[in-house]
């Protein structure tokens, strides 16, 4: 079972229930009022690029595990944009240094427990001094509800995915997910293992990796909010 690797042609229908350009608004917004001489962008765990088709007044870095994401990345955003093959926990760039990077969708949620303070760290080196961070939270434990079945349907004038989740204590998540299209069904499973960091844990991690000014901010078009630091 390969993580992303079956969805990515269908992800962004999968993810057209959120507004990018409402997010890529605020993302632009918090960065002129944190780091408005920010010329540098990286986001990790960047998926298919679609919000860096929508930051195009940096120069942009994009990082994520998925060779398949960022396949499409690619046919997304052309030679534009530096597009990276790693993992977020200790992904190397060839030229570190940029000056605001992202972390978005919750995807913190896939640093285990013994990840979270190293990832953050990876972080830290990968920004200028001064650097912003922001970083999209996953469910606290407090937030989680296990034990539900939730059912999505996507469907554009050609492909109709439909995914069936199950969320474990833990924070587990299996997805079983059918593609249909002219050509008939198939069906494939997926198995995504989070891990529900608290607040307080959130908060210390990233202190401990040597920010500063940490603080969780609302932010409309993100749900849970979002996680704010600069590096010294």
């Amino acid at each position: 079972m390969k993580v992303f690797e079956d969805i990515a042609p269908f992800y962004d229908l999968v993810k057209s229930h959120r507004n990018h350009d409402a997010e890529a608004a605020s993302i632009r917004s918090l960065i002129q009022q944190h780091a408005p001489a920010a010329k540098t962008l990286l986001e990790v765990a960047c998926g298919t690029g679609t919000l860096l088709a929508r930051l195009q007044e940096y120069e942009r870095i994009g990082v994520d595990t998925s060779a398949p994401m960022l396949d499409v990345a690619r046919k997304k955003l052309g030679d534009e944009v530096a597009l990276v093959h790693g993992k977020m926990q200790n992904f190397q760039l060839p030229r570190p240094g940029a000056d605001v990077l992202l972390l978005l969708d919750g995807a913190i949620g896939y640093a285990g427990p013994a990840e979270l303070e190293p990832t953050l760290s990876t972080f830290a080196r990968h920004l200028v001094s001064g650097g912003l961070l922001v970083v999209e939270p996953w469910f606290t434990p407090g937030e989680w509800e296990p034990g539900k079945v939730h059912v999505t349907h996507y469907a554009d004038d050609v492909v109709t995915v439909v995914r069936v989740a199950y969320g474990y204590p833990s924070g587990r998540i299996d997805f079983h997910t059918t593609i249909g299209t002219s050509a008939g069904l198939r069906a494939f499973d997926e198995r995504y293992n989070f891990t529900l960091h608290s607040e307080d844990v959130m908060k210390a991690a990233f202190m401990t990796a040597g920010f500063i000014d940490v603080r969780k901010e609302a932010a409309p078009e993100f749900g849970r909010g979002l996680w704010v630091a600069r590096k010294p």
